[in-house]
């Protein structure tokens, strides 16, 4: 398995551990069909067949690439500038973007994931995900699964 596909299949994993409801019958019906590893890269159009799925792919997806760029970035040798003193007046334009990202910070709980990445290497990662596109229920599934991984 690639990093992308690793990558793919994490963010489709953790999608289903956020949502909080079970998916509907027919992406349940599709996402039981999916053979892992083969078949990982039919696990976006089912995620986008779904809306809530969907956001909550999408989410974990960019948070899975913002730690990837982070981790990609060498040692920073230069000596840091002494801080200016911080502006505590709001721009208009930032107002209406803070709650969007209020939403989205308490929707993905970064330490959990953080946690997951450290602990699930690619061949368990594909065991979990067999375990969880096999089961009845993937959400409760995810979800058991995940929160047994972290506990």
């Amino acid at each position: 398995m690639n990093p992308i596909e690793a990558s793919d299949l994490k963010a489709f994993v953790l999608a289903l551990y956020q949502l909080n409801a079970p998916l509907p019958d027919e992406v349940q019906t599709q996402v039981n069909q999916i053979n892992i590893p083969a078949d990982i890269g039919k696990l976006y159009e089912i995620a986008m067949s779904y809306p809530p799925l969907a956001k909550s792919y999408n989410q974990v997806q960019k948070l899975l690439d913002g730690m990837a760029e982070y981790r990609s970035k060498g040692v920073d040798v230069l000596p840091q500038p002494e801080p200016e003193q911080r502006n505590t007046e709001i721009d208009n334009s930032t107002v209406e973007i803070i709650p969007e990202l209020v939403e989205f910070e308490n929707k993905v709980d970064k330490a959990k994931l953080v946690e997951f990445e450290n602990k699930v290497d690619s061949n368990k990662l594909t065991e979990i995900a067999r375990q969880i596109t096999q089961a009845l229920n993937s959400v409760s599934s995810a979800k058991d699964v995940i929160q047994t991984i972290l506990s």
